[in-house]
């Protein structure tokens, strides 16, 4: 901790450094916070499967006992994935198995690829549209169509990415193909619903990604009326970081039994993140971000709670020479948030200044620290902040 004797302490932001890709590889033995909990199976041998499905303590658990065929495999192989997650080990054989999942744990644990791979699997060799996956922003739908053009694509498992602020044309034509998976903002897909342009009548799998964003930004009309349209007899995944308790109870009620799979402690950050409080007066905040941008080698995300705070701290930077900043809020056009966040993932720009939009599920490999220029409002938020960093 970093503090000068005398000063009156009235502001504070965080810094964040993830652990490096060796101390990642090293982690190989079973979280001992993962719980799945079998109080709603109705059969005692599937309750007991689930349980018998859980790792035990220092067994290394590999993709190929999850239940992934060779296909699969060798995808996740080329992907450079080693071993799975705690999500992915618990989660992936519950979705195989046909079960509803309500799926929680840290920021950067890989929950894009726990309802990914098994979707793909599912879905291999069949036709039509049968799996859409919901999520707050456009930032995170891109990224999970990303995800099924790694591991769907080449197993002919196509997937179109339906959001808003880019023209209705392409979409129209790519929904002409029938895609298997739809991933989709709630509000585009509404869009396309009103239209005619799409039909939900043999969907087999539903996907809330972020579900208690997407509730929190006023979605759930939006969610009501999609859930309206799909089969009731369906399998719904709900996966997210935190999960309330308000919205868990509202979300089961568009769930048959779900089997709940818990990683981690709620509202805990992931232990790959160390965290450093700096405290410094008010008019040293900025000069104090500048000497961490000179003293801190790596990639950064700077965290302002408003557009308009952002754009400021971009120009304040600008006008002292650091050039290699780029900004991302909810303001600017689709195109040019598409831009910034390639930027920044291809190195083009070692700063990336942003509001929360990117604080959910955007997944930038290597991110060396997450500064909380401001405090976010909600701890939810500084959670999914500082999981920027530290991801697996």
């Amino acid at each position: 901790m970093r503090q000068t004797s005398g000063m009156k302490w009235d502001l504070c932001f965080v810094l964040h450094e993830g652990k490096s890709d060796e101390e990642m590889t090293m982690i190989t033995e079973k979280d001992p916070e993962t719980e799945i909990e079998t109080d709603d199976f109705d059969d005692e041998d599937d309750a007991e499967a689930a349980k018998a499905a859980v790792a035990q303590p220092g067994e290394i658990i590999g993709f190929e006992d999850l239940g992934l065929g060779e296909d699969a495999l060798k995808l996740i192989r080329a992907a450079g994935y080693l071993i799975p997650t705690p999500i992915q080990e618990q989660a992936i054989p519950a979705i195989l198995d046909g079960y509803d999942v309500i799926g929680s744990a840290q920021t950067g644990t890989g929950k894009t690829a726990t309802f990914t791979l098994p979707i793909v699997e599912q879905l291999a060799g069949r036709g039509g549209t049968l799996a859409i996956v919901l999520s707050p922003t456009r930032e995170i739908a891109q990224q999970t169509f990303d995800a099924f053009e790694t591991f769907g694509k080449p197993r002919g498992v196509r997937a179109v990415v339906l959001i808003g602020g880019v023209p209705m044309n392409p979409q129209l034509e790519m929904l002409k193909t029938y895609p298997q998976v739809i991933v989709a903002t709630p509000g585009r897909l509404v869009d396309h619903m009103e239209r005619g342009t799409v039909w939900l009548d043999y969907v087999e799998i539903v996907v809330l990604d972020e579900a208690d964003r997407m509730l929190d930004m006023g979605f759930m009309p939006q969610i009501s009326r999609i859930m309206a349209e799909v089969p009731k007899d369906r399998q719904t995944l709900l996966f997210s970081a935190t999960i309330p308790p308000p919205i868990e109870k509202l979300t089961r009620t568009m769930m048959y039994e779900p089997v709940r799979i818990a990683v981690g402690k709620p509202l805990a950050a992931a232990s790959s993140v160390h965290q450093e409080l700096v405290l410094c007066d008010s008019n040293r905040k900025m000069s104090e971000l500048r000497r961490i941008l000179k003293d801190e080698p790596g990639t950064i995300i700077v965290f302002s709670r408003s557009k308009k705070g952002v754009v400021e701290l971009w120009q304040s930077l600008h006008s002292a020479g650091i050039y290699d900043a780029t900004m991302l809020h909810s303001d600017r056009t689709q195109d040019q948030r598409m831009q910034a966040l390639s930027d920044f993932k291809a190195g083009k720009f070692r700063v990336l200044i942003a509001t929360d939009v990117a604080a959910r599920g955007i997944d930038v490999a290597n991110v060396a620290h997450v500064v909380n220029f401001d405090v976010p409002f909600v701890p939810e938020d500084y959670i999914h902040r500082i999981g920027r960093s530290g991801r697996a």
